[in-house]
């Protein structure tokens, strides 16, 4: 199932599912508490495993890169001045939530980081049950494009999220990114996975 519409500034925690849920689905969605984010899956060489403490200072510098994409490309959602110089900090936020997910990709034996992908989830209002998830920071060296390390992280984590019984993912893109959107329209049309995809252009 999939689906691509626009969406305006929104902050990600007012963006909820217009699916119905069922009582059987209701009784499936886990909470907060019981979500397990320590994964690693490998492709040869490549590994993909969750960030930790290791990782902050390359991912910081990474997704310091990636905010100055987004803002230039969307800057009525975009506004990262809050955050000043102080990426690490902005990281070890990010890895102290524990029901959200931050993988990074390097090769084996090798500490450099290729890339790194962020799926934040959403609860239910006034719930800790888990409603769906939100892909929108996903980043790849620029060195290492075309081969094919933002699809494994994507297949990586939309697995991770069948499991903890996550059915709906949004895939937020800004317009203007032709080569992320290109990407996310191809795995739409390639989803054959028991999970609700949908493309939001920003």
């Amino acid at each position: 199932m999939e689906s691509n519409k626009s969406i305006s500034k929104q902050n990600l925690g007012e963006t909820v599912s217009s699916n119905f849920i069922n009582g059987d689905e209701l009784a499936n969605l886990k909470k907060v508490t019981d979500i397990d984010n320590n994964i690693q899956c490998e492709f040869g060489d490549l590994i993909i495993c969750t960030a930790n403490e290791l990782h902050v200072k390359e991912i910081a510098e990474l997704w310091a890169n990636l905010a100055c994409v987004q803002q230039i490309s969307a800057p009525q959602r975009y506004d990262f001045v809050s955050e000043g110089k102080d990426w690490q900090s902005f990281v070890r936020r990010k890895l102290s939530k524990k029901n959200n997910l931050l993988l990074v990709a390097h090769n084996k034996g090798i500490a450099e980081i290729k890339g790194f992908l962020y799926l934040q989830t959403v609860t239910i209002p006034s719930s800790d049950l888990i409603l769906k998830g939100i892909i929108e920071d996903i980043y790849t060296k620029p060195q290492y494009r075309k081969q094919g390390i933002a699809v494994k992280m994507l297949d990586v984590s939309l697995e991770w999220a069948l499991k903890q019984n996550i059915k709906q993912i949004d895939l937020i893109s800004p317009a203007t990114t032709n080569d992320l959107t290109a990407l996310y329209a191809r795995l739409l049309k390639q989803n054959k996975k028991n999970i609700n995809l949908e493309l939001l252009s920003i």
